[in-house]
């Protein structure tokens, strides 16, 4: 199903400078040294977890954030078999799903890493789960599934009613309840290891002046999440056409640096190219959000007027099939029936519409034709004018999509019967759609204990990693047929990172 995507600049084996370590910090500039057991490094879901999870296990622990706040994105987590999926009746098969993860990876991931993922997401997802329900936090299921090409799981969890930004909290909450000392606007600049020796600690700035040096007795946790800001990591390590995309990861503070400083005491990271979250972005946004109406699975042109796709691919594939177009943008088309169409469309994770949010698209529509986002037509001719392509063409594919759906067969790119829907009620609309990323998924190699290992395969005592920072998981493309697996896969591992690393034997 899945196949390697190869990229020259990803695959060069020569270092370039933010691989290579910088001179070490004049002792002078450090302002002020502390000792603690255990330094976490980044508050987003994973650091927090891990914060919270050594905590617990009874050491001193503290965490540093590069920004001013904790960071969180989406909404969705997955667990297999949590004791609120059990409650529902809801059942998955564990070896199908790392199955699933390792096919759209392409088997260049370590499954043994997968499998302890696979293996220990159910318990945390209940300890997260009790803690919630001490918090007075309401979480939902998302059993969503529909009949498709791939595997498509019922995994989802949702912390209501801010979705990650709720989890966030509750794991900041908890992680000052327990004494972790929280620092905010303190980004870490080095690790310390003397040789091949262990990790004895981390250099931050100091948010006034100067330095602070923080020498652990157990370990150094990296949270410190991907390297999507950093263009130059990007074009180092990930598949070439991705370097040209947009990045809409904000604030812009997921730069590598957890990446670097274990590079920089000889770490290895993942072999190129590595994973990227690509997503189908339209031109659409407002205060509620992304506007999924126009990413339902509806005719897609190139900007010749032609169709080139089966629309109902999961994110990562239709990205794939967007960049090959001319300009590297599209045009998603509908009519007027969209109110009674979509709902049949049943659409992966983020795209689905259910409530609440289909109470937003309406606003969202009449906000983007406003604003001239979204074309609108009382005829195909006048739509094709507006969209600028080739007016025959275009009446020619809408034709040909229009005869298929009567059929209900789609001999040219196989897309489902139910996602099919004809284009010929007015009003006619049209939206831009261009391919994005979300995350880089490419990090440190780890081992089931996540463990940072060297280029030669061997433990860098005292280091850990956890989240978007470490590695061996994907690769080639994320999997959303699973959705929900990079948060899961941050709390899941914080949780493992946190637990190991206050369980080190000191120095």
């Amino acid at each position: 199903m899945t196949s390697v995507r190869q990229s020259k600049k990803g695959s060069e084996s020569a270092r370039v400078d933010f691989e290579v370590s910088p001179p070490p910090i004049p002792p002078k500039e450090i302002k002020e040294t502390i000792t603690t057991d255990v330094v976490v490094l980044g508050a987003g879901i994973a650091g927090l977890t891990a914060a919270v999870s050594a905590a617990e296990a009874g050491v001193r622990t503290i965490l540093l954030e590069k920004g001013d706040n904790f960071h969180n994105r989406g909404l969705h987590n997955t667990a297999i078999s949590s004791r609120l999926q059990k409650k529902a009746g809801i059942k998955n098969d564990r070896d199908k799903i790392i199955y699933t993860i390792m096919e759209y990876g392409a088997y260049r991931t370590d499954q043994k890493v997968v499998t302890t993922w696979a293996d220990s997401c159910d318990s945390v997802m209940d300890w997260l789960l009790d803690m919630a329900e001490t918090a007075n936090i309401e979480v939902i299921l998302d059993p969503t599934t529909k009949e498709w090409y791939f595997p498509n799981y019922p995994v989802i969890h949702v912390f209501m009613p801010a979705w990650q930004e709720t989890l966030a909290g509750m794991l900041l909450n908890r992680a000052r309840a327990l004494g972790v000392d929280v620092r905010f606007n303190a980004p870490a600049v080095r690790l310390l290891r003397e040789g091949k020796g262990r990790v004895t600690g981390v250099i931050a700035q100091n948010p006034k002046s100067g330095y602070i040096q923080f020498n652990v007795s157990r370990a150094v946790v990296l949270c410190t999440g991907d390297y999507g800001n950093d263009r130059r990591m990007v074009e180092k390590y990930c598949w070439k056409a991705v370097s040209s995309l947009a990045c809409s990861y904000e604030p812009p503070l997921n730069t590598g640096d957890g990446h670097k400083m274990g590079m920089w005491i000889g770490a290895a990271i993942d072999d190129a190219p590595h994973c990227v979250m690509l997503f189908d972005w339209t031109a659409v946004w407002s205060d509620h959000g992304i506007f999924n109406l126009g990413r339902q699975p509806w005719l897609r042109v190139n900007l010749n007027g032609e169709r080139f796709m089966n629309e109902d691919l999961p994110w990562g594939y239709e990205c794939d099939q967007i960049m090959q177009q001319p300009g590297g943008v599209v045009w998603a088309v509908w009519d007027a029936k969209y109110d009674s169409d979509w709902p049949k469309m049943k659409s992966q994770c983020c795209k689905n519409m259910g409530p609440p949010t289909y109470l937003w698209e309406a606003q969202r529509l009449d906000e983007a034709i406003k604003n001239g986002d979204v074309l609108t037509a009382k005829t195909i001719d006048e739509l094709a004018n507006k969209m600028d392509v080739p007016v025959e063409a275009f009446k020619s594919t809408v034709a040909r999509y229009n005869e298929l759906t009567r059929r209900g067969n789609d001999l040219d790119f196989g897309k489902h019967p139910d996602r099919l829907t004809t284009v010929e009620k007015p009003l006619f609309y049209a939206c831009k759609i261009k391919a994005r990323y979300l995350v880089t998924l490419g990090g440190l190699k780890i081992n089931t204990r996540m463990q940072v290992l060297d280029t030669d395969r061997n433990i860098i005592p005292g280091l850990y990693a956890a989240g978007n920072v470490s590695g061996s998981f994907f690769s080639n493309i994320y999997p959303t047929t699973v959705p929900g697996l990079t948060h899961s896969r941050a709390w899941t591992f914080g949780r493992l990172a946190g637990l190991n690393a206050a369980a080190e034997k000191t120095s």
